[in-house]
């Protein structure tokens, strides 16, 4: 298959912050979604590489933990009030319970990316970075980060656009 130039084309943001956690439209970003790939691995030294301060003799995989980024000039407020409180079912302006379990509790949001040519359905994300947005005579920018980790059956991410 020959290179190409690839657009994803306008990328509508969705959220699992819905009753009975059905997905909402939060937006559109204004320059797309930023997403990281992190990979977990760690060496493991052995006498016959010289030990810790050799090169390692194996490297074992641990999981990966993606990030996603969104820079946002048109969205909705009320879908974005259900994100603010970082605990989903949580309320706007109040602290979440301190202890709560994010995953077990169900407290976690699901993230969906759809575009024309791409789409990514994160199952299992936290808005675990700080929510910024501008206030002022000029448009609002909100900024948003998503850290998605694989759900109990090992999905990080999916295609999966219902729900």
């Amino acid at each position: 298959m020959a290179a190409t130039v690839n657009v994803a084309g306008p990328v509508l943001i969705k959220t699992g912050t819905g009753s009975a956690s059905a997905l909402e439209s939060l937006g559109y970003t204004v320059n797309g979604a930023r997403i990281t790939e992190n990979a977990y691995f760690s060496d493991v030294p052995g006498d016959e590489n010289g030990g810790n301060e050799g090169p390692p003799i194996d490297v074992q995989y641990f999981g990966q933990v993606d990030l996603i980024r969104l820079e946002m000039s048109k969205y909705d407020p009320a879908v974005w009030a259900k994100i603010v409180p970082l605990l989903k079912g949580g309320t706007a302006g109040s602290a979440g319970t301190v202890g709560t379990l994010v995953f077990s509790g169900s407290a976690d949001f699901r993230v969906l990316l759809l575009g024309a040519n791409f789409t990514r359905n994160y199952v299992r994300c936290i808005p675990r970075q700080p929510q910024d947005i501008n206030c002022g005579a000029k448009f609002s920018t909100l900024v948003l980060e998503f850290e998605c980790h694989k759900d109990g059956s090992g999905v990080l991410w999916n295609t999966t656009t219902t729900g």
